[in-house]
């Protein structure tokens, strides 16, 4: 009897140690998540933005097309960096609408040039209060590309001082935020999200970080291509609803968001593939969702032209790719949820 007493107790014990284990793993591999995945993407950002204000004040000593071309350029690179971010925008970080604020679309030009006409201060006091339709990302893209078109963009910049501060105010409100979302998370929000193994999905680091994959697959389909082209409940093409048309950078940004789904997924030094594979041994569903992110890549690439070009002239391309993409969300949303057992969210479609 007493055998038996001990060997139960040596049971236990091992059961203990063995969810501690657990624990520390889990603590440890979201750790290492924010560390290896989420900083270095919100520090990239930040750098683009950086950069993209060095340009702007060199494009206010001589505005000339040269300079214009340089900062367009930047946008494009600053606005890619970004895209990478929003497969992290989740939990808190997302209720604090740090996403909004830095890239809000469609904006309001209408109120965007009200504002400059009037003249209104455009500092960072200022802006921090101003509705995020007339600053972020999208305004940039406004005022450097105007409605596809450059030459007027020039012109418009070239006589109106304000307009060029009012560029550069909206700039160094972007960096304000994305210092102030590292700030977020260096101050307390990456420990908090670390250890998060509740119940509740709000309160479980997994399940937070897996939902956000899902619904990065889900904006890119439902609001960046089924809107626009006709492909949800309405067929009324409507190709201004996509996000950056002004730049004719829609589709690159979709691209850029499913490589960093594809990477914290399968690539990243810290990934969900591995916690899925020790699951799946058979490695089938990564096998599927290797073939489907392929499947979508190549969806992209066949359409030679811009997305907006493509809507536009009702591509039938357009639809496969939407199509693809709703085969790929579907591993996740479903097969590895159910895997992971993380309960999956509802999608807001109408932002990241």
């Amino acid at each position: 009897m007493k055998k038996i007493f001990l060997s139960i107790v040596t049971i236990l014990l091992t059961v203990i140690a063995c969810k501690n284990d657990d624990t520390q793993s889990l603590d440890a591999f979201y750790e290492n998540y924010y560390e290896v995945n989420i900083l270095p993407t919100l520090t990239n950002f930040k750098s683009e933005i950086e950069t993209q204000i060095t340009y702007t004040q060199e494009f206010k000593e001589a505005k000339n097309l040269t300079n214009l071309e340089k900062l367009q350029n930047q946008w494009k690179t600053t606005v890619n960096a970004y895209a990478l971010t929003r497969v992290y925008n989740f939990g808190k970080v997302k209720n604090l609408f740090y996403d909004v604020n830095i890239y809000n679309f469609p904006v309001n030009t209408t109120t965007i040039e009200n504002v400059i006409a009037k003249k209104e201060v455009a500092d960072i006091e200022s802006f921090a209060t101003k509705s995020s339709t007339i600053k972020g990302l999208g305004t940039l893209e406004y005022l450097l590309f105007n409605n596809q078109d450059t030459n007027k963009a020039l012109t418009l910049l070239e006589n109106d001082d304000f307009r060029v501060d009012y560029l550069l105010s909206v700039s160094q409100e972007t960096l304000n935020q994305i210092n102030s979302l590292i700030n977020f998370w260096e101050d307390g929000y990456k420990t908090e999200f670390s250890t998060s193994n509740g119940k509740s999905c709000t309160d479980n680091a997994r399940c937070l970080a897996f939902n956000q994959i899902i619904n990065v697959l889900d904006v890119n389909k439902v609001t960046k291509i089924g809107k626009p082209a006709g492909l949800e409940k309405s067929d009324n093409i409507d190709p201004t609803l996509l996000e950056a048309y002004r730049s004719q950078f829609s589709l690159e940004l979709i691209k850029a968001s499913l490589q960093e789904v594809e990477r914290v997924y399968s690539s990243s030094d810290v990934n969900f593939k591995s916690i899925v594979d020790d699951i799946d041994t058979t490695k089938e569903l990564s096998k599927q969702i290797a073939l489907n992110f392929a499947d979508v890549y190549s969806n992209i690439d066949a359409i030679s032209t811009s997305l907006y070009t493509a809507v536009t002239e009702n591509n039938t391309k357009v639809e496969t790719l939407y199509n693809s993409f709703t085969k790929l969300n579907n591993h996740f949303s479903v097969d590895g949820a159910s895997l992971l057992s993380v309960t999956v969210l509802p999608t807001d479609n109408d932002g990241d």
